[in-house]
C-alpha cells in the first residue's frame, strides 16, 4: 500500500522537473553574453561596399575589410571632408577609426563600436589616400540609437575636438628638442620628452646612413638620415618608444611622448607640398600639387608621397636634403636656411617638379 501510495507523486514529478530544466534552459540562453556583429566590407580600385549602412549604438562591430583592388587602400570611418592640403597623419587624426595600408589582396580586421548617433552625411566609410576619395572611395552610413537608449548625435559633426587643436595647452609652441647621432654611432642622450605630436630633431654627424625605427611603431614607418644630415621627426602618437636603426640596433634612444597635445616652436610648415595622383585619368596620372610655394628663410614646407611607389626627392640646389626617401603614405618636413630658388624633382618621375622660392627675412613674401 505504501508503495501505491508514493508511486503516483514521483511519476507525477518527473515531467515536472523536465518542465522546469527546460525552461532554465532557455532563460540561460538568452543571457549569453553574444560576440561582435561581424560586417565583411570590400574595397577596390576606386570603390568602398559594405553589406550593411544603418548601425546601430553600443553594438561591438568587427569590421573584416578586403582589398580586392590593385592599389594599396585604407580604411577610415569618418566625415566627409575635402583632404587634399593634410598629410596622411593628419587625415587620421580626424577619423573615429582607421586602418592604415591594406595591400592589394590583404584582408585587415578594425573593431568598434559606435556610441553615438550619426544622422546622415555626418559619416561614411572612405578612402583618403592619394586621390582614391575624389575617384569615388566613399559609402555614407547612419547610426542609429539603440531601442530605449538616450543617445546624443556625435558633437562637433563626428571629427575629434583635438584634431582641430593647431598647438599644445594655452596655444604656445614647445622648445625644440635636438638629439646627435655621435661617430661611435650611439645617441648623445639616452631619454628625451616630448608631447604628442611635437618634432625631434635628430643630427648625424658620422659618415654612415641611418635608417631610424621604433619599438612600438611610433608612426615613424620609414626615415633615413644621411650622412651629416638633420632629419626632423614627429611623434604624433603618445607612448614610450625606443628608438634605434637597422645599422645599428644596439645603440638605443628613448622618446617619452606625453597625451598633452603639443607642437614644436618652428615647426609649422608654411604649406604642404603632395606628390598625388588622378586615377580618373587614363594611365594614372601623377603630379605635384602646388607647382610652386613662397616662404621665407628659416621656413619649412611638408612633402607627402600619396603615390603608389617608394619615392626618392632631390633638390638643385641642394638646400640641405641629400635625397629624401619616402614610401607611399610618408611625409618630411624641409627646412630652406638660405634664400634662393631651389627646384626638387622625383628620381622615378622625373619630369615632375615644383619650385620653392625662399626670400630673405626682410623681404616681401607677396
Amino acid at each position: 500500500m505504501k508503495a501505491r501510495t508514493f508511486a503516483p507523486p514521483t511519476l507525477l514529478c518527473l515531467p515536472l522537473l523536465f518542465v522546469l530544466l527546460m525552461a532554465c534552459g532557455r532563460v540561460a540562453s538568452s543571457t549569453e553574453v553574444t560576440g561582435p556583429q561581424t560586417v565583411k566590407i570590400t574595397i577596390g580600385d576606386f570603390l568602398v561596399r559594405s553589406p550593411q549602412t544603418t548601425f546601430v549604438t553600443g553594438t561591438r562591430y568587427h569590421f573584416v575589410v578586403t582589398n580586392q583592388g590593385q592599389h594599396h587602400h585604407d580604411f577610415l570611418i569618418m566625415h566627409p571632408m575635402n583632404t587634399e592640403t593634410m598629410v596622411m597623419d593628419e587625415v587620421y587624426q580626424r577619423a573615429l577609426a582607421y586602418i592604415y595600408n591594406i595591400a592589394p589582396g590583404e584582408s585587415k580586421t578594425l573593431d568598434f563600436t559606435f556610441d553615438h548617433t550619426a544622422p546622415p552625411g555626418m559619416l561614411e566609410f572612405s578612402c583618403h589616400y592619394g586621390g582614391h576619395y575624389e575617384a569615388g572611395m566613399h559609402q555614407s552610413i547612419v547610426v542609429k540609437a539603440a531601442p530605449g537608449a538616450q543617445v546624443t548625435p556625435y558633437p562637433n559633426n563626428g571629427i575629434p575636438v583635438q584634431a582641430t587643436s593647431a598647438t599644445g595647452s594655452g596655444g604656445t609652441c614647445d622648445q625644440p628638442v635636438s638629439v646627435m647621432i655621435r661617430e661611435d654611432d650611439t645617441f648623445d642622450q639616452r631619454s628625451v620628452s616630448l608631447k604628442m605630436g611635437d618634432t625631434l630633431t635628430i643630427v648625424n654627424t658620422t659618415q654612415q646612413t641611418f635608417t631610424l625605427t621604433s619599438r612600438p611603431d611610433a608612426g615613424l614607418r620609414f626615415t633615413v638620415v644621411d650622412p651629416g644630415e638633420t632629419e626632423y621627426v614627429p611623434f604624433p602618437k603618445a607612448g614610450t618608444f625606443t628608438l634605434s636603426s637597422q645599422e645599428h640596433p644596439s645603440a638605443q634612444l628613448t622618446v617619452q611622448v606625453s597625451m598633452t597635445p603639443g607642437v614644436t616652436c618652428g615647426f609649422e610648415p608654411v604649406a604642404t607640398v603632395s606628390f598625388d595622383a588622378d586615377y580618373t585619368r587614363p594611365n594614372n596620372t601623377y603630379f605635384f600639387v602646388p607647382t610652386s610655394v613662397r616662404l621665407k628663410e628659416g621656413q619649412s614646407i611638408t612633402l607627402s608621397n600619396l603615390s603608389d611607389y617608394d619615392l626618392t626627392f632631390f633638390a638643385q640646389p641642394d638646400p640641405g636634403i641629400g635625397h629624401v626617401e619616402l614610401r607611399r603614405n610618408e611625409h618630411q618636413l624641409i627646412f630652406f636656411k638660405e634664400a634662393g630658388t631651389y627646384t626638387i624633382a622625383c628620381q622615378q618621375f622625373p619630369n615632375q617638379h615644383f619650385t620653392v622660392i625662399v626670400q630673405e627675412n626682410g623681404g616681401d613674401q607677396d
